[in-house]
């Protein structure tokens, strides 16, 4: 058997997460989040910043949920980019099959900056 090739995750694409080490037990696993750390940073360190995405918000907040439509990314639901959830993530809890999907557009890169912008209160983008 040869030896697997490490993950390198590329900025914008949507993967699924089937690990939480903040939360080992966490119910909502797998669970798909957005790349959104640089691709040279991808490549050299062991994990990724990431957006958790969801699928079930009842009352998104605009500022900080950003609309990612069906088919965006691989995405088989319409979801909601969670941008006050931002978080750094080993690549090892990513599913080693890949993205589900092409990238994400930049128009929705964009949205989902500044809603991190705005999740710690740097309000001049958004």
């Amino acid at each position: 058997m040869q030896p697997q090739a490490p993950l390198v995750p590329l900025r914008g694409e949507v993967w699924l997460a089937k690990q939480n080490p903040v939360i080992p037990n966490d119910p909502h696993l797998p669970r798909p989040v957005v790349i959104i750390s640089t691709n040279a940073r991808n490549k050299a360190w062991p994990n990724v910043i990431v957006v958790p995405l969801s699928a079930g918000l009842e009352r998104p907040f605009e500022a900080l949920h950003k609309f990612i439509p069906k088919g965006s990314g691989g995405l088989p639901k319409d979801c909601h980019a969670r941008c006050d959830f931002v978080s750094t993530m080993a690549k090892t809890c990513l599913d080693a099959r890949g993205p589900l999907g092409p990238p994400l557009s930049d128009k929705h890169l964009w949205q989902i900056a500044k809603g991190v912008r705005a999740a710690i209160g740097d309000n001049l983008l958004v």
